[in-house]
């Protein structure tokens, strides 16, 4: 299982159904409060459901570090349990035994994916195994897309166990799994090796103070340094931020409200408006229920949500806020927040949450951002001398992506083998937030003008997009210097 802390805030827009976990947004990540009883359930209806899905950083996140579950009472409610990935696969693969489902090993080296097969088979007789691949190491963008997932074609599984390590495997999987058949697929990172025996796990009592990850620094000191500073880094400055920022509200007074009416935010936009008033939550399924009723709605393509006598969100209004913007975007509709106190906007900036709720400081502000949405949402694909460009919309997230793909799909189709100097330029001037699976589609769209002659060229990067670019490590892959 990847290392949650090295992932970017992902808002892939998916519908929450009721009954769906609650998130909570800590350190400006989205986790979603669930068990390792309740992740098997989850898994095994996804796959029944044959839609695709992963379980990392899109459709379930799940908190694969004890320090997030120590952390989080500090910011609203604690996390009831650490759902590691070590402990995780064979929990799916006896899942998978027992409903029948078929099960992949991608990934790991040469050898071990077979080791682990054998481990796992002997330990649940009659699991199915559809098969095993360690692909040659190489970059994402260079790896040998095509064999691979012909493998998978052939092969067919219900639960795809990609070991390429963090963040490779959740590129990976993000290029992939809007357009596959695999009804799920997990990013597992060395819980292979620790199957085939290759690396060993902390002892228990290692694992039960929160001090595993010191034991696996100190086994692979050259491959896990980095990643390990850079998350006590992180935790360290996010965490002391975040405390003084919430110690300065929790002392201060109560926000007044707005000099300016409600009414008035409202005064010249389309009919369809909603508002309403944000009632603030301690309980999950109250925030679950309101956010379900809220977001549920039909006939409004705009929801306007008043925070003016919030002073403080915990980590589960975080994660209710995210759930309605979310639900907002599936329907075709929109979240603004209006009257947001400054330590909530300072609070939503350092989560970098601004970057995808959309906050309007004054009425005429909240007209602008109205007015600017008329723009399309597909993008556009149009000829110029040197090849083609590719325009992208203001947003480009799993709900908007079929829609942008069909676009680009149907310009590109029988296009030929193009000479040197023709170019594809995408063009990211008016776009404002991508998520994973954009990303994903974004590696996938290069590779695949480049494998036919054609030059990449993106241009005109907005500062939240290439900052989503350098936190994925993206940045060199899309916006290369020459």
């Amino acid at each position: 299982m990847y290392d949650a802390m090295n992932c970017p805030l992902d808002t892939t827009s998916q519908p929450r159904a009721p009954g769906q976990p609650s998130k909570l947004v800590l350190l400006g990540i989205p986790f979603h409060d669930v068990t390792f009883e309740e992740t098997v359930a989850w898994a095994r209806a996804r796959i029944a459901s044959r839609v695709p899905a992963y379980l990392a950083t899109a459709n379930l996140v799940v908190a694969d570090g004890m320090p997030l579950v120590r952390l989080s009472p500090w910011f609203g409610p604690r996390l009831r349990e650490r759902v590691t990935g070590s402990d995780l696969v064979p929990l799916l693969a006896g899942m998978c035994r027992d409903a029948g489902y078929s099960l992949f090993l991608l990934g790991g080296a040469p050898g071990v994916a077979e080791k682990a097969a054998a481990a796992l088979t002997a330990r649940f007789p009659g699991l199915r195994m559809a098969g095993c691949y360690a692909p040659p190491r190489a970059d994402v963008v260079n790896m040998n897309h095509a064999e691979i997932l012909a493998r998978l074609e052939a092969a067919r599984p219900d639960l795809l166990l990609v070991a390429f390590g963090a963040p490779k495997q959740e590129k990976w999987i993000n290029m992939h799994v809007w357009r596959w058949g695999v009804p799920l697929a997990i990013g597992v990172g060395g819980s292979l090796d620790f199957l085939a025996g290759v690396q060993w796990r902390a002892p228990v009592w290692v694992r039960r103070i929160g001090l595993e990850w010191v034991w696996r620094l100190g086994t692979n000191p050259r491959r896990l340094y980095r990643r390990y500073a850079g998350n006590i880094v992180f935790l360290l400055t996010v965490c002391t931020r975040l405390l003084a920022l919430r110690l300065r509200a929790g002392c201060g007074s109560r926000p007044k409200a707005d000099a300016v009416p409600t009414t008035a935010w409202t005064e010249g936009l389309d009919a369809h408006v909603r508002l309403i008033d944000w009632p603030g939550f301690s309980e999950a399924r109250a925030a679950q229920a309101w956010s379900d009723q809220a977001g549920g709605g039909t006939g409004h393509p705009l929801l306007v949500l008043d925070l003016h006598a919030a002073h403080w969100l915990s980590s589960l209004e975080l994660g209710t806020l995210l759930a309605l913007a979310q639900s907002c975007r599936v329907r075709n509709a929109r979240l603004f927040l209006i009257r947001v106190a400054p330590r909530v906007r300072q609070l939503l900036t350092l989560c970098r949450l601004d970057r995808y709720l959309d906050l309007a400081a004054t009425p005429e502000a909240l007209q602008q951002a109205v007015q600017s949405l008329a723009a399309a949402a597909r993008g556009c694909v149009a000829t110029t001398v040197d090849g083609l460009e590719f325009r992208l919309p203001a947003e480009l997230t799993a709900v908007n992506l079929p829609e942008v793909r069909a676009c680009w799909d149907e310009a590109w189709r029988g296009r030929p083998h193009a000479g040197p100097g023709r170019a594809v330029l995408v063009n990211a001037q008016g776009t404002r937030f991508m998520d994973s699976a954009a990303l994903g589609f974004l590696v996938g769209l290069k590779s695949a003008i480049e494998q036919a002659g054609w030059q990449w060229r993106c241009t005109e990067v907005q500062p939240a997009v290439r900052q989503v670019f350098r936190l994925t490590h993206l940045e060199r892959i899309l916006l290369p210097t020459s």
